[in-house]
């Protein structure tokens, strides 16, 4: 078994490790601090989502909401950072800057929260 198989199977691990000891977790994308700040960071790599109603881009809404709970809880910063799909383009915000704007909720078996193109910024 290589490295990357050994890490994978070590969090396969630790996370029902933790499941079984009752810790609510999620597995960030990335931290990072800047100018004293810290930052959670989510990343997708997806094509964008088209009209009806509007273009967009957004994510799982089980992740919406335990990364909004976890910036609310620790004041830990979380954003959302799109590698768009089909471009070179760059999307990212915050989540509860992008919680104001315009978004609308898919349907279904695993619902996703989709926020307008217009909210993001653009790299």
């Amino acid at each position: 078994m290589g490295v990357t198989n050994d890490g994978i199977l070590g969090e396969q691990r630790l996370f029902t490790l933790l499941r079984k000891s009752g810790f609510e977790f999620f597995q960030a994308d990335g931290l990072g601090k800047r100018n004293g700040v810290w930052y959670l960071f989510e990343s997708k790599r997806q094509e964008r989502y088209e009209p009806p109603p509007f273009e967009g881009h957004g994510l799982p809404l089980w992740q919406v909401r335990s990364r909004v709970k976890f910036q609310k809880e620790t004041g830990i910063i979380a954003v959302l950072v799109i590698f768009e799909k089909g471009s070179d383009s760059v999307f990212y915000q915050r989540l509860d800057k992008l919680e104001l704007g315009n978004k609308i909720d898919t349907r279904g078996l695993k619902p996703r929260r989709i926020y307008d193109l217009n909210s993001f910024h653009k790299l």
